[in-house]
Parts: structure tokens; sequence; C-alpha cells
């Protein structure tokens, strides 16, 4: 499979091409590779369960890295790859991955479409945190939850007061704050090697986050590092200096992708191919140990609506039936925490995704992940539970069940709720929920139980 430096190689040899070329010759070939697949999005249907036609998607989404390749940012080429490598990267992909220390080592891996054995249970997001307490807070409430297997860890806006500028030294020393702010709450929770799987969310660029990663301010090799891609199919050599890096470390690295309905790819189908893409360029360009997909909708900004969740459950059932990569899906909601309409997304989500065979699905963003200290662990704790209420279903039943959530939420979609702050729904001081969203929470899971999701 080679290593970095061939990975480079191509980023200086590859064809030049500007990049609105190379926008233009994704969307045509995308375009062409929808009427390829021969498979239509079905409004009626958002949890699809035909095998043979995402296996087509997968196909197609081989052909797309090839015809198209990785276009890199700073030298102006396109990093091209034959069908022999793709097809060598898909059969030596990882199929799971080692993370944790202690009690809370474990192994991430597969899951097929329909089967009854639980996700990896992720919680929390690197949404910012205004305090260094409240982050405190906010990580030993997702490590308080027992089926918790990894977490993201909050970023902060500034330290000792001074906004945190990218590339700047105080990126850097925020990043060592953000660490240690988490890992002192894991040791309180009496869970000190859950694994962390966002490290550094403050550290925005790759020079400050090698230098906030040496393992003198705590870092380990068994948490993760997500090194992103640009959207569509884009890289930048800040990001392969972290990949470098972090091979060269033994770290384990997670490919981060954020594909985007109505974007290049275009609509539902030309979506689905990209999301079964962005795994095959992981292992191809960042020898990724895993991967996090976000995928989301060009105007709405968030992953619940209808289309998105037709086209993530098919590229979930794609990916998994065809290539050994264990992928966090990581979703966003359009409303935020304290609100029902968080947990009617959450709860769609997690049911299409997680029966078409997810490894893992992140606890969704709350208020499309742009609201300061707008994420709690009461949300986490929801997830979870439709989460294991999810694996015991099968598309089918995922399928009606979403049919029947999607009303509850869709005509809000363009205006969501804000919902509110973690300080505005949780005691700071205790880090425990007041009793009114308690009360929410328990209303809305007493109503889908009702509907026949099993979470009693």
């Amino acid at each position: 499979m080679g290593n970095i430096l061939d990975v480079c190689e191509k980023a200086l040899h590859g064809p030049i091409m500007k990049e609105q070329d190379f926008d233009r010759k994704f969307m045509l070939a995308a375009m062409k590779l929808v009427k390829e697949a021969d498979v239509k999005y079905d409004p009626d249907n958002p949890v699809p369960s035909d095998d043979q036609a995402t296996d087509r998607i997968f196909e197609v989404a081989k052909k797309l890295v090839a015809e198209v390749g990785v276009y890199c940012l700073d030298t102006a080429r396109v990093m091209e790859f034959s069908s022999q490598e793709i097809d060598a990267a898909i059969r030596n992909a990882p199929g799971r991955v080692k993370a944790g220390l202690g009690v809370d080592r474990k192994y991430f891996g597969m899951r097929l479409p329909d089967e009854k054995k639980r996700p990896w249970f992720q919680v929390g997001s690197g949404i910012v945190s205004s305090t260094p307490e409240y982050a405190a807070n906010i990580v030993e409430g997702y490590a308080s939850i027992p089926e918790v297997n990894s977490i993201q860890i909050p970023s902060l806006s500034s330290i000792r007061g001074i906004p945190i500028s990218a590339g700047a030294p105080t990126e850097f020393y925020a990043g060592i704050l953000g660490l240690r702010t988490a890992l002192d709450a894991l040791q309180r929770a009496g869970r000190p090697g859950i694994p962390i799987f966002n490290l550094h969310p403050t550290t925005a660029v790759a020079v400050t986050n090698i230098a906030a990663s040496a393992p003198q301010f705590g870092s380990r090799l068994t948490d993760a590092w997500l090194c992103g891609s640009i959207a569509e199919m884009k890289i930048n050599y800040d990001t392969l200096n972290k990949v470098a890096y972090l091979h060269a470390s033994g770290a384990n690295v997670a490919a981060e992708s954020g594909p985007m309905l109505g974007g290049f790819s275009g609509g539902p189908e030309g979506f689905a191919i990209l999301c079964s893409a962005y795994p095959i360029m992981g292992q191809l360009v960042h020898k990724a140990h895993l991967q996090l997909n976000f995928p989301i909708h060009f105007m709405h900004a968030c992953s619940s609506t209808r289309d998105v969740l037709w086209g993530v459950s098919t590229a979930i059932q794609a990916s998994s039936r065809n290539i050994k990569v264990p992928v966090l899906w990581g979703p966003y909601c359009g409303a935020g925490p304290n609100t029902k309409m968080y947990m009617y997304e959450a709860a769609a989500i997690y049911l299409a995704w997680v029966t078409s065979g997810a490894p893992c699905v992140n606890q969704p963003h709350p208020a499309k992940a742009v609201k300061k200290d707008g994420i709690t662990p009461l949300e986490a704790k929801f997830c979870v539970e439709m989460g294991k209420a999810a694996s015991q279903l099968d598309r089918g039943q995922a399928n009606e069940l979403v049919k029947q959530l999607l009303p509850k939420y869709e005509s809000e979609i363009n205006n969501p709720p804000e919902g509110d702050c973690y300080y505005e729904c949780f005691d700071s001081e205790t880090g425990k929920p007041n009793d009114a969203y308690i009360k929410l929470v328990d209303e809305v899971m007493a109503e889908l139980t009702a509907m026949g999701i099993p979470l009693a």
C-alpha cells in the first residue's frame, strides 16, 4: 500500500489542474455515475433495503475515485489512483482499530445491515465550551454513561481571557488545557482509559495540533486524531503534515470528511456515491485506521432531512458491505438541546443508520454545532438509548418508524428551535440536569416507546 511519501509524490507529479476545473470534472463524473448506478432516491422510503442497489453504489464510488482522483490544493495537481491501487486499498482496509487503555481498551470494528450487534457508542463533539469548567462537567457526564466506548471533547474559545487565533500560541496552549481538562474529568468519572477520538479540537492547524500532541502534554497513542479532507475530494499539505506526524508516531489516524448533499455531487444519489467514496479516499491518501464522515445538507446544514437520511443510509449499507473500515458517522441536528425536535431528529438518524449497518453513529451535534455551550450529556444519554433500541430492529422496521418521525420535525427544518445552553439546563456546579429537562426527555422516551421503538 505504500506510505505517505508515495502520496506526496503523487501530489508533486500528478496532472496540473485549476481547482475550478477539478470541481467541474468531479460534477460531470458524478452525474455520469449516478446514471450508471441506476439507483433512484425514494422519498417515501427513507431507509432503503436493496443490497444489490447499494453494491452498485459502491462500485461506482470506486470509479469516481479512479476517474477524478484527489486534488492537492498546495500543488494544484491531481493525485491519481489506478483501479489496482483502489482494489488493494479496499482489500487491505484495517477492519478494526484498537483504542483506549486498561478496562476501557476495546476494538472498534464493523457491522452489517440488519445486524443485531450493538454499535460502538461515541458521544460528544468539538462544540465550543466557554469555560474549562463547563467542558469538564460535560466530559465527566459523557464518561459516566456506562455504555460509552469513546468520546469527543469540547473546544475552548479562549485561554486566560485571550481569544484563540488559528496558528497562534494561544491555540497551542488552549489545546493542552482542553486535553488536561478532559483527562481530569475522565479520572473523576472513574474511566481514565476511555479513548478520545478528536485530538485536539481547539487546535485548527497542523503546527499547533502537532505541538499539543507531544506525549508530555497527555496525548495517548490509543486516542485518535481527525485529519480533514476538503469538500469535495481535496486535501492540503496542512493535513498531510499532520497525517505524516501521526503515522511516524504510531497513532490512530481518523480520515475526516464532510460530504454535502446539494454540492458538487448533486442530489441524493450522487451524495450517496460521494459518501461511499470517502472511506476509499481515507485508505488511499490518509492510510487511515478509521474514518469520520459528517454528512450534511447544503441548504439546511443538518443530517436529519429525508434526502440526507436516505443518501447516508444507502452509503452506510454500501460501505459496510464492501470495505472494512470502521466509520464514525457524525450527524448534525437542526434543533438544539432541551427541545423535542432534537430528540425526534436524533431518533430518526439512529433508526436509519444503525439498521443500515453503521459501525458507529456519533451523538448528533445539536443546533448545527454552531451554538457555544450548545451540547449536554443528557443528549448523549438519550442517543445511547436510541442506539441500543435501533440495534434490535431491521431496516424495514426502521423505515416505518422513520416515516412516523419525519412529520414531527420536517416542517421546522428551515427554522429549528435553537434550544438552551449547557448552563441553562444543567447545574454548572453539580453537573446535573435540571428537573424540567429530565421531564422533557422522559416524555419523549415514552412517546417513542408507544410508537414501537424498543427503548424499555
